[in-house]
């Protein structure tokens, strides 16, 4: 297919983390007032902050005018022929597989318990005022809409896709910045326990990034797989799992991550023509 719509990283993610950002900081002043301001303002602000992603990739695609860019988001949402049978294993394992192990680490070497792997009976963070499962399956959904709706594929053009997913994961680390400041947040409650645990999260980003891209590209774009691997991980938060679980689960995640690129060298290094839906598998 003949490229005919020139990518635009810089004005997306620029748009998106000022939309989110601002939305987001405003969360936070109000989060520490005495009333919170108006009724659900804060979850509306959250709200905001979340579809920034989505709202920014549809902006960029709905005013592109380019047919191609316009049909490829459409056949990566709802084409599921895309989806390989054998990924599928992938995509709802690996997180609860790490999270097990990473809990057994944490049980035999550093003393934790292993009722981590129970539900927990109260929510340790709040979301305001929409419940917490919606709030961890549906910001799966917006996000991965965004991020794989047009986010990766805008830093793919000039840079391999090991490079374009290092990005990308720099930059939606960025993206949870001001989550830490939103009073009763869970990111808030991290920071407020140990620094490091906030450090923690961060650099688990990272090996989360090249997982759910791995999968994403293996499927040839298919958003779904994304929206299903993110909305397993999130899950986690469920659990009464500790932090010094979460620790070694980000070893265990940037493991898994250097297993996938030295078997996927094709995908992550070889140069390819810079096209509207192009994957080399």
């Amino acid at each position: 297919m003949k490229e005919t719509y020139a990518y635009k990283p810089v004005r997306f993610y620029l748009a998106t983390n000022l939309i989110t950002w601002t939305a987001w900081i405003m969360a936070a002043y109000f989060s520490y007032q005495q009333n919170g301001g108006p009724g659900g303002l804060i979850s509306i602000l959250e709200l905001i902050g979340l579809f920034a992603p989505l709202g920014a990739a549809l902006g960029m695609i709905f005013t592109s005018k380019s047919p191609e860019l316009k049909q490829n988001f459409y056949d990566r949402l709802l084409n599921l022929r895309l989806i390989k049978l054998s990924s599928i294993p992938a995509i709802f394992l690996i997180m609860p597989a790490a999270v097990i192990i990473s809990v057994l680490v944490s049980y035999l070497f550093l003393g934790q318990s292993f009722g981590q792997l129970t539900i927990a009976k109260t929510a340790t963070y709040t979301a305001g005022l929409i419940p917490i499962p919606l709030m961890l399956f549906g910001a799966a959904l917006i996000e991965e809409l965004g991020w794989k709706g047009y986010g990766v594929d805008s830093l793919r053009g000039k840079n391999n896709f090991f490079t374009a997913t290092l990005i990308y994961a720099a930059l939606w680390a960025l993206w949870h910045i001001p989550l830490f400041f939103i009073n009763g947040y869970y990111h808030n409650l991290i920071l407020r326990a140990n620094p490091l645990f906030a450090l923690n999260f961060i650099v688990s980003v990272f090996p989360a990034a090249f997982i759910i891209n791995w999968l994403w590209y293996k499927n040839r774009g298919n958003i779904l797989t994304a929206v299903l691997f993110h909305a397993t991980a999130n899950f986690q938060g469920l659990l009464e799992m500790g932090q010094a679980a979460k620790c070694v689960q980000t070893i265990i995640l940037l493991i898994i991550t250097v297993i996938i690129v030295i078997l996927n060298k094709k995908m992550f290094f070889e140069k390819f023509p810079a096209q509207i839906g192009y994957f080399n598998h």
